[in-house]
């Protein structure tokens, strides 16, 4: 008996193009749909990201109260360093009259008019250049400001007259007072250049200190930003994996039209039947019949 599959070969091909339709239909629609998700995940991520980098920002009043103290001794190292910079030029020119004072003496011995008045003219010039530094705390008063009030207290050498023993004799008294009081003043000065250098030193390092303190907050913070952005990246590549594999299950219609389209070979014969029923032959069959043992009749065996 033969069997006519013209109208099933055209069914068939309907059913695969019904099947290769709806799966490009299918993967076109899942391609769009796996794009709107993922840039709303994307989307999430990066308003994450942001909220994360506001939320994890160092303690700003900290911050903010160890910048404060940080300016407050840059402040006090700046003026410390300009008073240590008016000593120590004032120990200079300290320095300068002493040298100035031993030579008025000598020429006030030696009745030299000319050298003395030379000399002294120097040394008042120093005098009018040493700067006056507020006596403030930690430092000593240095007397500064009253030396240049009242001077050296040294005259000219027509004043004394030089050329007689009573006139050398209180040109040098002169000279003599004017040395004791430098002499009174530049330990004070010398003092506060001592006292100037190690208040420095320390507020250097109070700064330094607290600017490294300040650094290893925000590095802390930084690297907390930057695990807890990897962690929720990762969350994110998961999360549209597991979408992605969701969508793929609608091929499963496709899937279901291609196997409709191709349908096992249909049976020729009543063997055939008995082979898609019980693994039989028209072969096994035949060699069966020729054994004596048809194959039907094997299935009771």
């Amino acid at each position: 008996m033969t069997i006519s599959i013209t109208g099933l070969t055209q069914n068939t091909s309907i059913l695969n193009t019904l099947a290769q339709v709806y799966s490009s239909n299918a993967q076109l629609t899942t391609q769009e749909q796996l794009d709107i998700i993922n840039g709303r995940i994307q989307a999430q991520l990066n308003d994450k990201i942001a909220a994360l980098q506001t939320s994890d920002q160092p303690d700003t009043a900290l911050a903010t109260a160890t910048q404060n103290d940080i300016t407050r001794l840059k402040n006090q190292l700046a003026t410390i360093n300009g008073d240590q910079s008016k000593f120590s030029a004032n120990s200079n020119l300290l320095s300068d009259i002493e040298t100035q004072l031993a030579s008025l003496q000598t020429a006030a011995t030696a009745g030299d008019s000319a050298s003395f008045d030379k000399f002294l003219a120097i040394a008042n010039t120093d005098l009018g250049n040493l700067l006056v530094v507020s006596p403030t705390a930690p430092f000593q008063p240095d007397s500064i400001l009253g030396l240049k009030g009242t001077g050296l207290g040294i005259q000219s050498s027509a004043t004394y007259n030089l050329s007689t023993p009573a006139g050398q004799a209180a040109a040098a008294a002169d000279v003599g007072k004017a040395q004791t009081l430098i002499n009174s003043i530049f330990p004070a000065t010398s003092n506060n250049i001592l006292v100037a250098g190690s208040v420095a030193t320390a507020l250097t390092n109070q700064v330094n200190s607290l600017n490294q303190t300040l650094q290893q907050t925000q590095n802390t913070s930084e690297l907390q930003i930057a695990a807890q952005t990897a962690q929720l990246t990762q969350q994110a590549q998961i999360q549209e994996h597991l979408i992605q594999l969701a969508l793929g299950n609608t091929t499963l219609l496709s899937d279901a039209l291609g196997s409709a389209a191709n349908p096992p070979n249909l049976p020729t014969s009543a063997f055939d039947v008995l082979s898609n029923a019980v693994g039989a032959t028209s072969t096994t069959a035949n060699a069966a019949l020729n054994s004596g043992t048809p194959a039907i009749l094997s299935l009771l065996a």
